[in-house]
Parts: C-alpha cells; structure tokens; sequence
C-alpha cells in the first residue's frame, strides 16, 4: 500500500471518529480512527474502507464478511485483531487493532537503501514471532470447537507488522480468499503477491497449512539476504521462475549465515507440500534451535531507528487525534465523595465539577491522570489509593466511642459515690425513699437503687423482699420509715441513726 498520513477528520462511522488515510491500496484505504464510548472510553483502531466497487459487488461482500468472521475467532499476541465490521451507506469498513510500528517490507527497504541488513538475530525474532501467530490461526475452531482450517494465502513482507515494542503481528488474516477475487490493474501489486504464492497455489490446487509455510521461508529467505528471491519482468516469467528455477541457499547470498540455517529455510521451500515443515511452529523451533532471536526491546528500538522519520510522523499523528479526542470524565467509581458542608455537583455525565471556592486546577493533566505535575497525587488518586480518605472516618469513629466511654464512665462513677454515701449514713427502707423521690422513668437506675438501701435496712441482710413497680414494703411504726428531714427550703437531710450500719 501506498502510505499516507493525515489528520482532517472524515467524519462518524457509529461510534467511530473516522480520520484521513494513513496507506491507500487496490482493494482499500486504512484510516486512523478512535472509538468514542460513551462514558469516556476510547481507543485508536485503523479501519479499512474497502472501495465503493468492491462493497456494491454481493459476492465479494459474501465472501469478505464470511471471511471476516473467522478471522475473529483468532486472538493471538502476534496476529493483528478484527474487532469489528460495519456496513454504512453502502460501504464496508473492517475494524482492526492499530499497532504502532512499520511493515517487515518498508522495513527491509530502509535497510538496503541505508547499505545495510537486517541483523541475522532480528530476522529471527520478527520471523518466529509471525510463525506462531500463523499457528494460532491454523489452530483456530469455531464456538462449537470444530477446526476452522484457516490460511492465510497472502504471507508477505507487507502483512507482517513490526511494532514498536519488537513484535511482529501478521495482519489480513483471513480475507485474502476474498481479495484474489479482485481483478487488480496495477501490475506491481499483482506480482508482489505472486512472488510469495506457493506452487499448489499458482497451479490452483488444494492448499493448507503448509502453503503459508512455503510463502513465510520466502519472507525468511529475502529478510536475511536483503534481496528478492524470484526475479522476473512479468507475471508469466515470475511464475515459470517459482515452478522450475534451482533456489539458492542464503548463505550464498551472505556467508556468514550458518549453513544449518540453511537446510532449514531449503526444506520450507521445497514444491512439494509433503516434504516441507508440518506447522509453522514446528519450523519457528527449528529456526530459533539454530540462531537466538534478540530481545523484543533491541528490536524495538531498531524499528524506531530504521523507519526514520516516517514513523515520527505517523506516531505524532496518533498522539495530534488522540490529544484532540481525549475525554476527562471521572469513572463513577472514583468519584469523590463531596464533604457535607460543601458539596460539589456532579453533572450528569460524570463529571466532577469543582467548587467556585476550590483551588484552580494547575494543568489539565490532573483531571485526566490524577497526579499533579509536582508530584502530588490529587482528589481521584488519593480516593483510588483509599488510605487519607478512610483514615478520616476512623479519626472520626474513634472519637466517638471515645467520648461515649467517657460519659458512661462518668454516670456510672457518680452512680458509685451517691450508693457510698447512702450506705455511709445507714440502713433506710425503700418505701420513704420512693415517696419522696421523684417517679422513676423506664430508663432511670433509681429501682436498683432503693432494693439496695432496703437490703441494708433488713434485720436479715441476705433477704431481699421483691421490688414493687415503685415501692418497697417497710415494717410499720419505725421512727427511719422516712429517713430524711425536710427543712423550709424543701432540702432533705438524713437522719444520721436511720443510716448507721
């Protein structure tokens, strides 16, 4: 595909925010787009618009959307995802995982116009990667469990992505058996993918699994030489040379290359299907047995510096959409609890708005991220962490149950001194203290009380007559039947011989 790169915004497609093209091809466009949820999620996905053409065609379409399903069914780390297919308007959009990074062709290109190859480890690693996301789609089976049978049929340097985080995803999968379907007019593309087709492919024979095996030692081969491997001026000659011409080992072409890589990368691309490896992990083993792949981050890192300037641009368009798209709605579930005596409204679409008394927010970033560009961490992820919020609550509780041990102490302490003094003074039946007293309430302590004094005032202090629901019976004819003086002012004043133990 032809790249391009562009920002202007094409408008919605559902909940899709469709932007320009960033690669433009026979059978489609791939734009840059962003899933816009309504409650504040989204995500940058590349959508390929295929032509108006090839939407109106009912086969095509048939045949594509069909495609497109199984294709679904395969989630692999190095395999491009088809999250979605929308038809509007007449046309057709697939909906696939956007990944940062430069295809294995631009990739190889970059590299030769620079002088250079592709280092040997590096070749391994992109290339083992794409061998196990093709197993995972030889692998794949439907809901019910029954094996898909899936191929590829379009293995090439073009649909082998190389990220930015060093991994290699095959992307298309699956819609190529709609694709051959479309008659294209440039000859270039026709032979970009007849280079890497199988020989039971160009002959129209049955094919399996072993044909992506055959086109991904194709890819293998032209990685670690930096050349092509079938040469022709047309489609005719190009095929002759797939079908007859001897195939020469890499280490011809590089002799540095371990010649046990070689009888490898022969036995891959041998023309009969049965003489070949059986899966493409069975050939993944075998080529990392021979030669280490590098790590994911030194692959990386070499993408980034060999797609050069082209890839800046685009990684900055992505940063440009997804700036102008960004949302700062606070979930609901860290939403600030606004205190009582100054609440703070939440709007109905989550957002959190900010007293006018509240302190400005210094930057963006912080409704967003929740981490102020100081380094503090603000309201949202003070909440998210849980600790000052909850520590408040429990300073709160705890003086609480402080202050209600308090006063219960001191009820029951004055409780304590007032029953010291009664027993200090002497005996005294209940029947004078309940006259005199004020009716107890149903939550009042003075029954205990007076069933105390009686107790003492009995000739046997182990007998305890039964409390009344106010009254306490008293012998007849004691001089302590009231024992207290009342004087003018209406103040009692025990009678000292009424209360001596």
């Amino acid at each position: 595909m032809a790249e391009q790169s562009s920002a202007d915004f094409r408008g919605n497609l559902g909940r899709y925010a469709l932007f320009g093209e960033i690669a433009q091809g026979g059978m489609a466009t791939v734009h840059l787009a962003r899933l816009l949820g309504e409650v504040g999620f989204a995500r940058t996905v590349a959508i390929k618009r295929l032509h108006p053409h090839l939407a109106k065609d009912p086969e095509f379409v048939a045949m594509f959307l069909e495609e497109a399903r199984l294709a679904a069914r395969v989630q692999h780390p190095n395999v491009v995802s088809t999250l979605d297919v929308v038809s509007e308007e007449g046309e057709l959009f697939l909906v696939m995982e956007y990944v940062p990074g430069e295809s294995l062709s631009r990739l190889v290109r970059k590299a030769r116009e620079q002088g250079k190859r592709v280092p040997p480890r590096h070749v391994i690693g992109l290339m083992a990667g794409a061998l196990e996301g093709l197993h995972a789609a030889h692998e794949a089976k439907s809901e019910r469990g029954v094996p898909l049978g899936m191929v590829h049929r379009d293995v090439s340097p073009q649909n082998i992505q190389c990220g930015v985080d060093g991994i290699a995803r095959v992307l298309d999968f699956g819609i190529a058996k709609a694709t051959n379907r479309v008659q294209e007019t440039r000859t270039d593309q026709i032979k970009g993918k007849v280079a890497y087709m199988s020989p039971e492919q160009l002959a129209k024979g049955p094919i399996d699994r072993r044909a992506d095996v055959y086109s991904a030692c194709v890819v293998l081969w032209e990685a670690l030489t930096g050349q092509r491997l079938f040469k022709a001026d047309d489609i005719p000659a190009l095929v002759y040379a797939i079908m007859n011409d001897d195939v020469k080992p890499p280490s011809s072409i590089v002799p540095d290359l371990p010649r046990s890589l070689d009888a490898i990368i022969m036995r891959g691309l041998d023309r009969e299907a049965e003489n070949r490896w059986s899966s493409a992990r069975e050939l993944a083993e075998a080529i990392e047995g021979v030669m280490a792949p590098a790590p994911a981050r030194a692959i990386g890192q070499w993408v980034e510096e060999t797609a050069g300037e082209a890839l800046r641009w685009r990684l900055a368009l992505v940063d440009r959409i997804e700036h102008e798209t960004s949302t700062s709605i606070v979930p609901p579930l860290v939403q600030p609890t606004p205190p009582r005596d100054s609440p703070a409204p939440i709007e109905a679409s989550g957002v959190l708005k900010t007293p006018a008394d509240a302190r400005p927010s210094e930057s963006p970033d912080e409704v967003s991220t929740g981490i102020a560009p100081s380094g503090r961490a603000t309201a949202h992820s003070i909440l998210d962490d849980g600790s000052p919020a909850q520590g408040s609550h429990l300073v709160i509780l705890a003086i609480a149950l402080v202050g209600l041990l308090l006063v219960g102490g001191g009820a029951l302490m004055g409780m304590k001194w007032m029953q010291s003094q009664v027993e200090a003074e002497g005996p005294a039946p209940s029947a004078s203290v309940s006259a005199a007293a004020p009716a107890p309430s149903a939550q009042s302590n003075e029954p205990a009380i007076a069933i105390e004094v009686q107790r003492s005032a009995s000739a046997k202090p182990k007998t305890v007559p039964p409390p009344a629901a106010t009254t306490v019976s008293a012998p007849a004819k004691d001089d302590c039947e009231n024992p207290f003086v009342i004087d003018s002012k209406g103040v009692r004043h025990p009678k000292p011989h009424c209360f001596k133990k």
